[in-house]
């Protein structure tokens, strides 16, 4: 396509691409994707010119039309830049914020933007200098309380779930990492010892080695594969038969060991409802230890680590 001025100010691109996809396209939307590396940034003389095809390309592509089909529902008011629809999850939870899972929390960039003190292109005003104090009163998991930290801010966070206190205090603390690191080897050494020595663990060995078996010889790669694809082989009917052909070895692994499948707690709390008796046990063992560590902050920051670890990505309330 064959463009006549290819480059632009952002003032005019911001004119140029209204006129061109029939919809509002502010000079703050324009900066935002120079900014983030969404079009290419050309001129250093005090004057800012992009390329138009770049933005055309932009607005073709899967995020360009995110914005397009959210201005449509919400409106050509809509601020896109907030949505910081294109950073990576990774820099959504960076540092302390992957420290634990919490459901709702919104991106530390979008706390940033209001309290950071500095003016940029799209914030006109400042909302907090060094030294203030801001307060949270619903804080939740403490990306507000973490992000003022990191500015120079003074915070105060409130929230009626303990847990969510809990996470936001381990995440703003000072911590004796070499105490931390003590504990931690203690309760390793000690669970690891538990779980060598539990029917759980020998019945998991001996069962990982009988799937091997039997997958190598009903399952090989790739002649299997091979088969189904070319239709020699109905995937879901053989494998519902060997399911029902491995079961009987499965029984037996079960009452060699002596272990539970089933638990006999079901429904009294949520490790009652989601983990089995034996599992329930480990999780009890180590949370005994937690409970004789005498630094309060090791304790606390410790008790978060093993609830991420029971959970393996879902939020738990320690019972």
């Amino acid at each position: 396509m064959a463009l006549d001025n290819q480059l632009v100010t952002i003032k005019q691109a911001s004119e140029w691409a209204t006129d061109f996809f029939k919809k509002n396209i502010t000079p703050s939307n324009i900066s935002y994707l120079i900014q983030y590396g969404r079009v290419k940034k050309i001129g250093d003389n005090g004057e800012t010119l992009i390329n138009k095809s770049e933005l055309i390309k932009y607005y073709s592509s899967f995020y360009g039309q995110r914005e397009i089909s959210w201005k449509d529902s919400l409106g050509n008011d809509l601020n896109w830049h907030l949505s910081f629809d294109s950073i990576k999850e990774a820099e959504t939870t960076k540092h302390v914020h992957r420290l634990h899972p919490y459901k709702g929390k919104f991106i530390p960039h979008l706390v940033q933007y209001f309290i950071d003190d500095h003016i940029d292109e799209f914030k006109k005003k400042i909302y907090f200098k060094n030294g203030d104090i801001i307060l949270d009163p619903f804080c939740g998991s403490g990306t507000a309380l973490v992000q003022a930290n990191e500015s120079g801010l003074h915070a105060i966070g409130i929230d009626i779930s303990e847990f969510n206190s809990l996470i936001s205090n381990a995440k703003i603390q000072d911590y004796n990492f070499s105490d931390l690191n003590k504990e931690i080897s203690i309760i390793t050494e000690k669970l690891q010892k538990y779980v060598y020595s539990s029917n759980v663990y020998k019945f998991e060995k001996d069962l990982l080695e009988s799937l091997y078996q039997f997958n190598n010889k009903y399952f090989p790669a790739p002649e299997f594969r091979r088969k189904v694809y070319k239709g020699e082989i109905n995937e879901a009917k053989y494998s519902k038969l060997k399911e029902e052909q491995f079961l009987p070895i499965f029984d037996n692994l079960i009452k060699k060991h002596a272990v539970s499948v089933k638990s006999k707690t079901s429904g009294n709390g949520f490790l009652g409802t989601w983990c089995l008796d034996d599992i329930r046990k480990e999780i009890k063992y180590v949370y005994n230890m937690v409970e004789e560590i005498k630094n309060k902050k090791t304790k606390e920051i410790i008790m978060i680590i093993l609830s991420r670890f029971v959970l393996a990505g879902q939020q738990l309330t320690l019972i």
